[in-house]
């Protein structure tokens, strides 16, 4: 009978360290050394002690996630957004807008072996003007979900506010969901796209089953009332308008 080689699973032990962070990588986790080994810790910011364990080990690096924060860095921010840390949309809340830009400064300098001029920036909060909010009916609770991925996870975060998109989508999701979450064809709704274009503000909706003639009247009702303009996507190659015109950019 023939034999196939398979590599054997390195395992880890949950054993608890104390590690010191001395820099972030390009994705914005804390970077330390332990046992000659560089470990990757989201969550922890340069000048930061922590206890953490082990969740990946690999030859030459190792990914470990945190049990105990011993000590804060003064850059250390609290995050504006109350999904932050759960929701894959953002990474970097915890620090502040000053220590993001040198990070994401010096790992473009390592990228292009080059030094970086000074960073040009645009406000911290309220810059998104494009969001795609998946949707998910739950039968047990006959209630939608209406937000971003989970890190790491397809499971959906239902989202109440995101302080990255600009006022207007922002302001726009309970009135959304309100709304999605009243169509009788709940359990065929993909997601849901809002955009603020320099024409105004849109909403493409994807859905996998024909809509009502009720939902559709709804919808319409919605678009009119909101100002906004809207287009349902039964598939992926379809795009039909259903109030206002076609979209344009400054």
């Amino acid at each position: 009978m023939a034999q196939f080689y398979s590599a054997k699973r390195r395992t880890t032990t949950r054993q608890i360290i104390t590690v010191s962070v001395n820099d972030l990588d390009s994705f914005g986790q804390g970077v330390a050394r332990h046992n000659g080994k560089t470990l990757f810790i989201p969550g922890l910011l340069p000048q930061e002690n922590a206890e953490v364990t082990v969740t990946e080990d690999k030859k030459q690096y190792a990914r470990a996630k945190v049990v105990r924060r011993l000590s804060d860095s003064p850059e250390r921010e609290t995050p504006r957004c109350p999904h932050f840390g759960v929701c894959g949309g953002c990474q970097q809340q915890h620090a502040s807008v000053d220590l993001q830009q040198r990070s994401k400064s010096a790992a473009l300098a390592r990228l292009m072996k080059h030094e970086v001029s000074e960073v040009i920036a645009d406000v911290p909060w309220g810059y998104r003007r494009r969001a795609r909010l998946s949707l998910n009916y739950l039968p047990k609770t006959q209630q939608l979900q209406m937000g971003f991925r989970k890190a790491g996870s397809s499971d959906i975060v239902d989202v109440k506010q995101c302080p990255i998109l600009v006022p207007q989508l922002e302001a726009l999701l309970p009135k959304v969901r309100a709304c999605l979450g009243s169509l009788q064809a709940m359990r065929h709704l993909g997601h849901v796209e809002l955009v603020q274009a320099t024409s105004g503000t849109l909403m493409i909706l994807r859905h996998t089953a024909p809509l009502s003639s009720a939902d559709r009247e709804k919808l319409e009702c919605f678009s009119h009332s909101e100002g906004l303009d809207l287009y349902l996507a039964p598939d992926s190659e379809i795009l039909e308008t259903v109030s206002g015109e076609m979209p344009w950019y400054d």
